[in-house]
């Protein structure tokens, strides 16, 4: 189980440092910027990136509460609660407010320490378990 483990852990962990080094230094117009009218912008996809993260593996796997949910991350970041929760459509993303990179990044991290807790925590049998969402079993 330790390998299973540590090679989630290992390639969460690369690819949350390659995303802190490509967003460094990016101004807050680059970070809101859309290329066309129905695109996400880099601040939209890092938000729903670490979201993502805290409701698949601190809710779903964990079965407890997001970060989000046991966290004043609605009012430190200015999204509305009824936005936190899917893909609403564009005009989410047209109206996510101007939050710093910085912010964003801090709310990753601690869903990233509270998922790296359920993972440490996960046993073989939990392996074998599925989980039922509205599109299918996982």
């Amino acid at each position: 189980m330790s390998d299973f483990r540590g090679a989630v852990k290992s390639g969460m962990t690369e690819y949350l440092t390659d995303l802190k080094k490509k967003v460094d230094g990016l101004t807050e117009v680059e970070v809101r910027w859309q290329p066309t009218l129905e695109t996400n912008t880099i601040a939209w996809l890092v938000w729903h990136m670490a979201d993502v993260e805290d409701s698949w593996i601190n809710e779903a796997i964990g079965g407890g509460e997001s970060v989000w949910a046991r966290s004043d991350w609605a009012e430190r970041s200015g999204i509305n609660i009824e936005d936190h929760f899917g893909y609403k459509g564009i005009e989410a993303v047209r109206s996510f407010p101007p939050i710093e990179m910085a912010t964003l990044l801090e709310y990753y991290d601690e869903v990233r320490a509270a998922a790296f807790r359920v993972i440490d925590g996960i046993s073989d049998d939990d392996l074998s378990k599925l989980d039922t969402r509205p599109n299918g079993k996982v």
